[in-house]
């Protein structure tokens, strides 16, 4: 590890998700949902991902709409692929414990010594590092922060010390089987499907 932990105060701003909480988690329609990745083998990808594989997190949110901003429009896609879509489902987990999450928005940016840059910058390294930090110092089990392109929303980034047994799958739904429930998140984005039909490859077309 080349890069220093950042500093952190001695304590930490805390949001509690009781034991019986629901969250919400988008995810690829043909893997559990209850998942802490990134997969064995591979390098960490998403925000608040363990930079050298030191815990496991896994993202869910608040609501379905902060899920499905953070998943399906996480790179402000103003067109989404049906194919791509098809591939998505949503589950709502129960939390069987409380679950302690590091403050990562409103009041709990400054008390943490960082800005919205860390919940929103294009470069992933300096929260990675951050969460190792909170990790490392605190026994809380993940961060609370807002949505990056929709920041009514809060999402959560869960570590392994709230464990697969802690978290109780009560549903899931394909995005497939609900085309009026996208149609609507899309249009609060401003967004829309690509109901364009796949290119045939070379040498197909008549």
């Amino acid at each position: 590890m080349t890069s220093a932990l950042p500093a952190l105060p001695d304590d930490c701003l805390v949001t509690r998700l009781s034991e019986g909480s629901l969250i919400t988690r988008v995810h690829h329609k043909d893997y559990p949902p209850v998942f802490f990745g990134p997969k064995p083998g591979e390098p960490p990808k998403n925000r608040f991902d363990a930079p050298a594989g030191e815990f496991g997190t896994l993202y869910a949110a608040h609501s379905l709409t902060g899920g499905f901003v953070e998943t399906i429009l996480r790179r402000a896609a103003r067109i989404v692929a049906q194919s791509f879509l098809d591939q998505r489902a949503w589950s709502v987990l129960r939390l069987k414990t409380d679950c302690d999450l590091a403050l990562l928005h409103g009041e709990g940016l400054v008390y943490h010594g960082v800005t919205n840059d860390i919940c929103a910058g294009d470069d992933y390294k300096p929260s990675q590092m951050l969460a190792l930090a909170f990790f490392q110092k605190f026994p809380v089990r993940g961060i609370a922060y807002r949505a990056r392109h929709n920041n009514d929303e809060i999402c959560y980034a869960i570590n392994e010390r709230q464990s697969a047994a802690d978290l109780e799958l009560i549903e899931t739904h394909r995005f497939a089987d609900h085309p009026a429930r996208v149609d609507a998140l899309l249009r609060l984005h401003g967004a829309a499907r690509d109901r364009g039909m796949p290119i045939p490859p070379a040498g197909a077309l008549p």
